[in-house]
């Protein structure tokens, strides 16, 4: 979206060198004709920004699903843990509350940063009714990386309910 400090960000450099993997998970579950565009326009910043909508899938009949993608670092990968950000700082409420994507796409980069170890896509309006229904148990803690404030929920990959799943690693 132009700024070059947010351009040159650690987490925004490896988000893009991990979208290509991305890519090509999303193609093993919906096709090769899928178009895959990001949120990267100013006049669709509304979407991530309100909405936190970062990827759009086009099929080739033309419907559209929303996505929300989370790429971490290798060295995470051993919490085996889908994160969702709870409190962007202490006074911004960040995704947990103003999610409205179709699926969540959350993985674990290897350590040679080419390929996911670890990756769920799940459905998110499922995870959001089995979180209200008390069918998932979530963890809070603290970015504890640079500067960040930001405050994130957690649960473990393995416990989330079949019918929230899209597709996961083996």
């Amino acid at each position: 979206m132009g700024d070059s400090n947010f351009e040159q960000n650690w987490r925004r450099q490896q988000e893009l060198r991990m979208r290509p993997i991305a890519d090509n998970i999303y193609r093993s579950c919906w096709g090769d004709n899928i178009k895959i565009e990001r949120i990267e326009r100013l006049a669709d910043f509304v979407l991530d920004k309100f909405f936190g909508i970062d990827v759009l899938v086009t099929f080739p009949t033309g419907m559209i699903i929303t996505g929300q993608e989370k790429f971490l670092s290798p060295k995470y990968a051993t919490y085996k843990s889908l994160t969702v950000e709870h409190m962007n700082d202490p006074s911004h409420k960040g995704d947990w509350f103003n999610l409205a994507s179709q699926f969540y796409f959350c993985g674990y980069a290897s350590k040679a940063w080419d390929s996911f170890q670890l990756w769920v896509i799940v459905n998110w309006l499922e995870l959001a009714l089995a979180t209200l229904q008390k069918n998932i148990k979530w963890f809070s803690n603290n970015n504890q990386h640079d500067n960040a404030r930001a405050t994130f929920r957690y649960c473990r990959i393995s416990e989330i309910p079949k019918e929230c799943l899209i597709k996961r690693s083996n």
